[in-house]
């Protein structure tokens, strides 16, 4: 019975940052201030209700929607504003609890707003943003939302997207995006198809430096293989000169056959094609001997055979 009066803890709810408690004495609103609460004082312990204020500056956001042109879209709308406490006791007063409800209704009174998307299609919604932005901020700037104890001001609007938009501008972008990356993998590949021509229409020494600068191709074996086509290169043209040794192609010509041989096909003749001797010990030239042995078989020859074809010498 003698010790002071006190509130419990439990009967009061938590303060957030910037909040401050508001308390109703005697039919009055009594700002209780942002000094630590003393749940023994006169204030806390007399009041009959109790509110908790935000003081500090929130962006409150509304969300309403306007027709378009078509009667499948709507276009949704954000609009935000920059709200401030001024007067604490005033606004428990009102027991405002739900601002962007006021906010929402102060635009809904704006006619020019509610028609505004009727002549644009859901496509259009950047130029909607636009001038749903210029006619918010005319009105609010001509008729601002006022909520006693309060400053408000219009901060930004925002026309979101509705979701069908969204996935089929998705898809045109991707689409878009797919045949913008193949028109670049043919443009590579062409470029690659023309440089590899070139350098295969160079020849093959090119084509296998390239193949050594990659090290795909061993230099040895290019060597090697070079060797092996130059020896196939010597056979082939020495095989076409024997054949036209023994057709007597060279009898009436000053050329030395059998040094040609070894000097084209490298290579040096065997005992049996020998160049023939005469009595005092001189070569015989080799399209005259063999001439004569033709001869001598029976086979009288004063001409040369006909020039040969490319089957022949094939």
């Amino acid at each position: 019975m003698l010790l002071p009066a006190r509130r419990s803890a439990d009967d009061l709810p938590p303060v957030p940052p910037g909040g401050v408690y508001v308390f109703k004495v005697g039919g009055r609103q009594r700002l209780y201030g942002d000094r630590h609460i003393d749940l023994a004082d006169d204030m806390v312990v007399n009041a009959v209700a109790v509110s908790v204020v935000q003081r500090r500056a929130s962006m409150i956001t509304c969300t309403f929607v306007i027709p378009s042109i078509s009667a499948a879209d709507d276009f949704t709308i954000s609009a935000t504003f920059r709200c401030q406490v001024l007067a604490p006791e005033t606004v428990a007063e009102s027991g405002l609890m739900d601002l962007s409800a006021v906010l929402y209704n102060h635009l809904a009174q704006d006619r020019d707003l509610k028609g505004l998307g009727q002549s644009y299609r859901i496509d259009d919604i950047n130029e909607v943003r636009r001038l749903v932005d210029a006619q918010i901020t005319a009105y609010c700037t001509l008729v601002p939302p006022a909520v006693r104890g309060m400053s408000i001001e219009f901060s930004s609007v925002l026309v979101h997207p509705s979701t069908e938009l969204r996935e089929q501008r998705r898809r045109v972008r991707d689409k878009e995006w797919e045949h913008e990356v193949g028109r670049i993998d043919v443009a590579w590949e062409n470029g690659e198809i023309n440089r590899y021509a070139d350098l295969l229409s160079a020849g093959p020494a090119f084509a296998e430096a390239l193949g050594m600068v990659r090290h795909e191709v061993n230099v040895g074996q290019v060597a090697e293989r070079m060797r092996e086509d130059e020896r196939d290169r010597r056979r082939q043209l020495g095989e076409t000169l024997q054949m036209m040794v023994d057709r007597g192609y060279f009898d009436r010509m000053p050329v030395d056959p059998m040094r040609l041989l070894d000097e084209v096909a490298g290579r040096r003749m065997g005992a049996g094609e020998r160049p023939a001797l005469n009595d005092s010990g001189q070569t015989i030239p080799l399209g005259a001997g063999r001439a004569s042995g033709r001869a001598g078989a029976g086979a009288d020859r004063s001409e040369p055979d006909a020039i040969p074809s490319e089957e022949d010498i094939a």
